[in-house]
C-alpha cells in the first residue's frame, strides 16, 4: 500500500493538489517511503523466521523417524533417497521456499495495489484486467502442472545419480581392483545425462510460459493505452504518467507472480517429502517402556527360550523362520551352523528385535523380550558381527560411547582382546604395514584409548578387518553381557588368529551363554550344542560328539567335508576352558 501510494503521492505533489508547503508533501512522501522499508523488513524477517522454525521442526521430526526407522526401511529404500531428503530436500526448504514464499505475496500485493490505483483512474481497465488475467490463470495451470511433475522427475533421477556415486565410493577398492573404472564412468555419465533431460525440460518450459506472458503482457499494456487515448480529456498529464508506468510494472508482475507461484509449489515437493519422513515412516517398537523395566541386572543368567518362532523380513516376503523352538541353558555354548540362506543370521536378527517376530516368542530368563522396551533388551545383549562398524571418533568413544566405564576397564579389555600387547595377553601377529593405525608407530601398544578412528574404521591399514574383530571383541568385554552372539565373527580371518581370538572368547565368556554362527566348524565342535539350520527350521540339535555319530546327518556331512574326526571333536571338548 505504502509504494502504491507513494507513487499516487506524486502525481499531488507534482500538481499542487492542496494549497500546502512544499514540506508538507515532502513529509508524506518520506514517511511513505519508511513505511515502505519498514513493512520490507518485517515482511522479509516473518518469512525468515517461519522458514527457519519450520525447517528446524521438520528437520528435527523426521531424522528422529528415520534413526528408529526398522531395518526394512534401509534394506528397501536407496541410500540416495535418504541423502537426497537431508540434503536437497531441507536446503530446499532452508534457502529457498522462504524467498519463494515472500516474493509471491510481495508481488501478489503489488499487483493488487497497481490494479487499485489504475482502476482509479480508469473504472473500464477492471473488465480489461479481470479477462486477461483469465488468459494469466489458462497459461499458469498448463505451467504449473508440467513443472511440478519436471521438478519430482528432477529429484528422482538425482536420487538414482546420488545412490550411484555413493555406492561407487564406498566400493572403489573393488572397482579398482578389477579394473572397472571406465565402465563406472560411463554409467556415472549416463546418469548425469538422464538427469539433465529434466533440467533441460524445465528451462524450455520456462521459456515456453515467458513467450505467452509476454504476449498477455503486450494485450493488457496495448488496452490500457487505448483507455488512456480515450479519455485524454479527463485525466491529467501526471495521471496518465503513472498509469502507464505502472500497467508496464503489472505486465512484469504478473509473470513474476506465476513463476514464483509455480517455484512455491515445485518446493512444496521438498516439504511433502519430508513431512512424509517425519509422519508417515514405519518405526520400530518403543526403545522405553518406563511401566515395563526388566529387573536389574537383566539378563542375570542367560537362559534363551524361544518358542515356536516364525519370522518374515517384510509381510510380503516367505518367513526366514518357520515355528524355530530351542532352549538354551544358562552359560550354554551352542554353534549355529547351516548352509547360505539357512537362517543362521535371522536367529541374531529375532534376537535383536531388528525385525518383530509374526509368530512366537522369546524369553531371556523369565522375561518375554516383546513386552521390553529396545534399549532395555539391546544393552543386555553383546554381539561380534562379521563385519564391525566403527564410528568417526577416538578407541575409546567405540569402546564406550556413552561414557559408562572408566579408563580401568577399557584398558583391561585393551588387553584380553590383543589390542595392546602385555605380559599375559601378547598381541596378535600381524603384518608389518598392519601394526599400526595411519600415522602412529608404537609396535608394543599400537592403540590407546585416544587413537583417532575414521569412519568405518578408514585409517587402519590392510588388517582392518582383524582390527576391527578385535575392536569388536573389547566392546564385548566392556559390556560384560550375560549373553554373547558372534555372527561369523572371524570369518575373515586366518585359521590361526581365528584359535586365538576363540580361545579368548572361551576363557573370557566361560560362564556367558554365547551363540556362535559359524562360518568355520572347526570354531564350535567343542561347544556344548550344535544346531544345524535348514530352510528356516531345525533340522538337527544335540551335542556335536552325538550329532557326528548320526552318519546320515546334515552335521555329519559337513564334518567329513572339512576333514573333521571324532578325536577332533573330543580333543576341542576336553580343550574348552571349564
Amino acid at each position: 500500500g505504502a509504494q502504491v501510494l507513494s507513487s499516487y503521492w506524486l502525481v499531488y505533489w507534482q500538481e499542487l493538489k492542496w494549497p500546502l508547503p512544499q514540506g508538507f508533501y515532502m513529509g508524506v512522501y518520506a514517511g511513505l517511503g519508511v513505511s515502505q522499508a519498514i513493512g520490507f523488513f518485517l515482511m522479509g524477517m516473518l518469512f525468515s523466521l517461519l522458514t527457519y522454525y519450520a525447517s528446524r521442526e521438520l528437520h528435527r521430526s523426521s531424522i528422529k523417524r528415520v534413526m528408529h526407522a526398522p531395518m526394512s526401511f534401509f534394506e528397501t529404500t536407496p541410500l540416495g533417497r535418504i541423502m537426497n531428503r537431508f540434503a536437497k530436500d531441507i536446503d530446499t526448504i532452508d534457502n529457498m521456499l522462504g524467498d519463494s514464499l515472500r516474493m509471491f505475496f510481495s508481488t501478489l500485493s503489488n499487483i493488487l495495489g497497481a490494479i487499485i490505483l489504475i482502476a482509479i483512474v480508469l473504472p473500464w481497465f477492471l473488465i480489461a484486467v479481470f479477462s486477461i488475467s483469465a488468459l494469466y490463470l489458462w497459461a499458469a495451470i498448463f505451467y504449473r502442472a508440467s513443472a511440478r511433475e519436471l521438478k519430482r522427475l528432477d529429484a528422482i533421477l538425482r536420487s538414482s545419480l546420488y545412490s550411484h556415486f555413493s555406492e561407487s565410493l564406498s566400493g572403489l577398492a573393488t572397482i579398482r581392483a578389477y579394473g572397472e573404472q571406465e565402465r563406472f564412468l560411463k554409467d556415472n555419465q549416463k546418469r548425469v545425462d538422464v538427469e539433465n533431460r529434466a533440467y533441460w525440460l524445465t528451462v524450455t518450459n520456462q521459456r515456453w510460459l515467458g513467450i505467452r506472458l509476454d504476449f498477455l503482457g503486450i494485450l493488457l499494456t496495448f488496452v490500457v493505452a487505448i483507455l488512456t487515448v480515450g479519455t485524454r480529456f479527463s485525466i491529467s498529464p501526471s495521471q496518465t504518467g503513472v498509469t502507464l508506468s505502472y500497467i508496464i510494472s503489472v505486465q512484469q508482475a504478473f509473470g513474476w507472480m506465476i513463476r514464483q507461484s509455480a517455484e512455491v509449489e515445485n518446493n512444496m515437493n521438498s516439504v511433502e517429502r519430508i513431512i512424509h519422513y517425519s509422519k508417515e515412516l514405519e518405526q520400530e517398537p518403543p526403545h522405553e517402556i518406563p511401566d515395563k523395566k526388566p529387573p536389574a541386572p537383566w539378563p542375570s543368567k542367560g537362559q534363551v527360550e524361544m518358542n515356536d518362532v516364525v519370522m518374515k523380513y517384510r509381510p510380503e516376503l516367505p518367513a526366514v523362520l518357520r515355528g524355530l523352538t530351542m532352549s538354551i541353558r544358562p552359560g550354554e555354548k551352542i554353534g549355529i551352523v547351516g548352509r547360505t540362506g539357512a537362517g543362521k543370521s535371522s536367529i541374531m536378527t529375532a534376537l535383536y528385535r531388528l525385525v518383530e517376530l509374526t509368530s512366537g516368542s522369546i524369553v531371556i530368563d523369565g522375561v518375554d523380550i516383546s513386552t521390553v522396551g529396545l534399549t532395555d533388551l539391546r544393552r543386555g545383549l553383546a554381539i561380534i558381527p562379521q563385519d564391525p562398524l566403527l564410528f568417526s571418533g577416538t578407541l575409546r568413544s567405540n569402546l564406550d560411547p556413552f561414557g559408562n566405564h572408566d579408563d580401568a576397564r577399557l584398558w583391561d579389555a585393551l588387553k584380553r582382546s590383543y589390542l595392546v600387547e602385555d605380559k599375559r595377553h601378547p598381541s596378535i601377529d600381524l603384518p608389518d604395514e598392519d601394526a599400526t593405525l595411519a600415522g602412529q608407530s608404537t609396535p608394543a601398544n599400537r592403540f590407546s584409548l585416544d587413537s583417532a578412528i575414521e569412519d568405518e574404521g578408514g585409517n587402519l591399514s590392510v588388517g582392518q578387518r582383524l582390527q576391527r574383530s578385535l575392536v569388536s571383541l573389547a566392546r564385548a568385554l566392556v559390556l560384560n553381557s550375560r549373553i554373547l552372539i558372534l555372527d561369523e565373527a572371524t570369518a575373515s580371518v586366518d585359521y590361526e588368529t581365528d584359535k586365538k581370538i576363540q580361545d579368548t572368547i572361551a576363557t573370557e565368556f566361560k560362564d556367558r551363554t554365547i551363540l556362535c554362527i559359524a562360518h568355520r566348524l572347526r570354531t564350535i565342535i567343542g561347544y556344548d550344542r550344535i544346531c544345524v539350520m535348514d530352510a528356516g527350521t531345525i533340522a538337527e540339535f544335540d551335542t556335536p560328539e552325538n550329532l557326528f555319530l548320526k552318519t546320515d546327518g546334515i552335521f555329519h556331512g559337513m564334518c567329513e567335508r572339512s576333514s573333521i574326526t571324532l578325536d577332533d571333536i573330543t580333543w576341542a571338548a576336553k580343550a574348552r576352558p571349564i
